[in-house]
């Protein structure tokens, strides 16, 4: 870094914020303190935020490195003292040209990722537990009490515990999408555009994540064999309707025959009943003596939007009115603020029987995220073969690569709602 690389970013920011700055100006910047003094300077304002990617022209960037791009249709229309500067004009070939490709590169690049941090109406990161990796397709190993401890008598040795091996694999997918800057957008000096289209991006990137994820903690792809739950690298279905894994109250559960008819979230007494499942059917899976109940609190409760208002209702209720005899009693709300309650379109997406299911648990102790690649940008220059068939300046790729996966089946309990 240069020594009055100070200057350098008190410069930058007088640029950018007086109204009378001008382009000869910037490249004047540019020149005097080079490329690659101005592009760290640039960054460093960023990070410290003294600046913005919405502070930034690509128009008036492109013309101080020498490149803005020579628009045919417009030039025909322009009298010659209009006439914009002919593309790559600068006079050191190549320099301005990576400059302004990787300062918008950069500028663009954290436009994405504001439009990903954007979560307003997400649940995705309350369902999941992230666990950052650096393995595809991995085991998350566990293991099968076969007995609790035991009274040990004085003098007497402790008795051995056993365990089989119980694990789980991981399934993780690579997406994204790529956002091609044409010389239009910046010719045309459409600054505001082409941050809309990078914030677009990255908020579709974050919704197809959400998507991945309330899909997997509803099981919705069971049917057509994406399972989210592959005990021993085999995927099986999570919710199974004969109640077998004792996640499940509704029709067809012979596991629990008490519990073998349908449930609709109408109060307070419909939750009761979900817990009263939890607490005498949710068992340990322990081979050598009585299996018995486990710990496991319901901290949330997830539902269809056309729910929503309902769950709230029942949740956020300081009391209750029970109706017998002609006479009404009213009582605090058992069930009170016991939950948080999360909603989500992508359940009501899937319509049929889902459409009325709703579900209760700790999803995070339930399903892990394993993340490989957080979310990224890349930059691709103009050397692309789409610069020349659609004049495309440069080419900005967003990906993440992860995948959910259910590491039990207990801590969760989905309620058949039909």
């Amino acid at each position: 870094m240069r020594s009055d690389a100070g200057s350098v970013g008190n410069e930058i920011v007088l640029f950018y914020t007086s109204s009378d700055g001008t382009m000869p100006q910037l490249r004047a910047l540019i020149e005097s303190h080079g490329p690659r003094g101005f592009y760290h300077k640039v960054v460093e304002l960023l990070n410290e935020k003294e600046l913005t990617p919405d502070d930034f022209s690509y128009y008036e960037l492109a013309d101080a490195c020498g490149v803005l791009p020579r628009l045919k249709s417009v030039q025909e229309s322009l009298s010659p003292a209009e006439s914009l500067p002919e593309l790559l004009s600068e006079s050191n070939p190549g320099v301005g040209t990576n400059l302004f490709q990787v300062v918008s590169g950069e500028l663009i690049g954290r436009k994405v990722i504001e439009g990903y941090d954007d979560d307003s109406g997400f649940i995705g990161d309350k369902l999941v537990t992230v666990l950052p990796s650096r393995l595809r397709s991995q085991k998350l190993a566990g293991f099968t009490a076969l007995a609790g401890p035991t009274e040990v008598s004085e003098n007497h040795p402790y008795e051995e515990s056993t365990f089989e091996e119980k694990y789980v694999t991981t399934l993780e997918s690579k997406q994204g999408r790529i956002l091609s800057i044409t010389e239009e957008l910046i010719g045309f000096d459409q600054t505001g555009e082409i941050h809309r289209r990078a914030m677009a991006l990255g908020y579709y990137l974050r919704q197809e994540r959400e998507r991945t994820i309330v899909r997997a903690v509803t099981d919705a792809g069971a049917a057509t064999g994406q399972y989210v739950y592959r005990p021993n690298g085999v995927g099986m279905e999570l919710y199974a309707a004969d109640g077998s894994r004792r996640n499940y109250v509704g029709a067809g559960n012979t596991t629990s025959t008490s519990f073998n008819t349908a449930i609709p979230l109408i109060d307070w007494t419909d939750v009761e009943l979900a817990l009263h499942y939890r607490a005498t059917q949710v068992i340990d899976d322990r081979i050598d003596g009585d299996r018995r109940p486990i710990v496991v609190p319901a901290k949330q409760m997830l539902v269809p939007e056309r729910l929503r208002g309902t769950a709230h209702s029942i949740v956020r209720s300081t009391e209750v009115t029970v109706t017998a005899g002609g006479a009404e009693t009213k009582f605090a709300n058992p069930v009170g603020g016991l939950f948080e309650v999360l909603s989500s379109p992508f359940i009501d997406e899937q319509g049929g029987q889902a459409a009325n299911d709703w579900f209760v648990g700790d999803f995070r102790r339930q399903f892990v995220w394993t993340e490989i690649w957080p979310v990224q940008t890349f930059l691709q220059k103009n050397d692309s073969e789409a610069a020349f068939e659609r004049d495309v300046v440069l080419r900005v790729k967003a990906r993440y690569y992860g995948g959910i996966s259910a590491v039990d089946t207990v801590f969760v309990t989905k309620v058949d709602g039909n």
